[in-house]
């Protein structure tokens, strides 16, 4: 059988109460997370690494928190850039978990249009085991 793959980018695990843990529970799905899956101990490993794993990913679950996050966002537009045939094209296999006191708020409506946009990891996982 088989099994889709899906990509945990964001906030390291320990984040949000070990958020990605919840998501590994969600069964018939594989899913790489670069805190685990690749090697770690500097860009010139995990870069590749973490964007070859985005590439070969069905799908690409973000949680970005409210820090900081250019990684992620790298992560989300080459999933985006790899997954859709046309610019301008929404990723239905992209979810993205943007937090109410998120900032700037400004940016939303472009992230909107890139995927599927959610307020709370509970809505991603729902949202993820509609896409199963």
């Amino acid at each position: 059988m088989f099994m889709k793959r899906v990509y945990l980018a964001g906030q390291p695990n320990q984040y949000d109460h070990n958020w990605k843990e919840e998501f590994k529970k969600i069964d018939g799905l594989d899913f790489y997370d670069p805190e685990i899956d690749s090697d770690q101990t500097s860009s010139e490993t995990f870069f590749p690494q973490d964007l070859i794993a985005v590439h070969n990913s069905d799908i690409l679950v973000a949680n970005p928190g409210i820090a900081t996050s250019e990684a992620t966002f790298i992560e989300i537009g080459y999933f985006l850039a790899t997954h859709t045939n046309n610019p301008g094209e929404t990723c239905k296999n992209m979810i993205v978990v943007w937090k109410d006191e998120r900032e700037p708020k400004w940016s939303i409506e472009f992230v909107r249009k890139a995927g599927l946009l959610v307020t709370t990891l509970e809505e991603a996982r729902s949202k993820l085991q509609e896409l199963v």
